[in-house]
């Protein structure tokens, strides 16, 4: 049940699922706290004409809130749906552009930016490009945000019952989560051994968001491990799920922790 970017193994196929699920992506995934972005802003340094680089832009959610500042930004997204969605609801902002490739694909183009931003996406770049080239294509003393919305769990009754259906209709689903400081903290190391970032800084933003029964199988319905499963099983799964949440109320409170990682790159070579 819960989302943990660390699960991830199989990248490609994983990141490719979101893509047929673009519509149903936008409309339910959340945004991100306004303070995650203002610290961004505040903690890099960008001038209001710096340029922003965006790896996975998705369908803007992330994208947007930049936009909103002004700043020139080039977006690259993988998924041709998904860049769809996001062509179509970034319209408005004439210094946002996007190409359809990943970011270990992309030739570079000779640019250097300002600052890298990465959201929810970062951990599908290969671990042996990821640090490298996000350096490579920086300025001198730039920075990288790299932040996730993760899911801490919640404390309240609907738990142990959705817990319930979830060892009957998908044990595979049910496994405890690594512990979140774990999580967090090996990300944190990552970003410094790698030898490109220093300067790391790690914020937590915690907040929550309600969803109706149809919003939260919509939010359910964007996740790899839960595209994964069996049309049947799914259906099965979303059916007693829905049964649960109209029980209590027709809704669910979702707690998320969003964390921001910022790094600055090293200087010379």
């Amino acid at each position: 049940m819960a989302e943990n970017i660390t699960e991830f193994t199989n990248w490609k196929a994983d990141s490719q699922s979101f893509d047929s699920v673009a519509e149903y992506y936008h409309a339910y995934r959340p945004g991100y706290p306004t303070e995650l972005i203002e610290d961004i802003l505040q903690l890099s340094g960008i001038q209001p004409d710096g340029s922003i680089l965006e790896i996975g832009g998705g369908t803007g959610k992330a994208t947007l809130l930049f936009a909103q500042k002004g700043f020139s930004m080039l977006c690259l997204e993988p998924g041709q749906n998904l860049l769809t969605v996001a062509e179509r609801n970034l319209a408005a902002y004439p210094r946002v552009r996007f190409v359809n490739t990943r970011f270990e694909e992309w030739d570079g183009e000779q640019l250097k930016f300002d600052l890298v931003i990465s959201a929810q996406a970062y951990h599908w770049v290969p671990e042996g490009v990821r640090y490298a080239k996000t350096a490579s294509i920086l300025k001198e003393r730039g920075y990288l945000a790299a932040f996730w919305n993760m899911y801490p769990g919640m404390d309240h009754k609907i738990r142990e019952a959705l817990d319930q259906v979830y060892r009957q209709r998908a044990p595979e689903l049910a496994k405890a989560p690594k512990p979140m400081n774990e999580t967090t903290e090996s990300i944190a190391n990552s970003i410094r051994s790698s030898g490109y970032f220093e300067n790391v800084v790690v914020r937590k933003y915690p907040w929550s968001l309600r969803y109706s029964t149809k919003e939260y199988l919509g939010l359910l319905n964007t996740y790899s491990d839960h595209l994964r499963l069996s049309e049947r099983k799914r259906s099965r799964l979303f059916g007693d799920i829905a049964e649960v949440l109209d029980q209590n109320g027709g809704y669910i409170d979702r707690p998320y922790l969003s964390i921001v990682y910022l790094a600055q790159r090293r200087a010379g070579p």
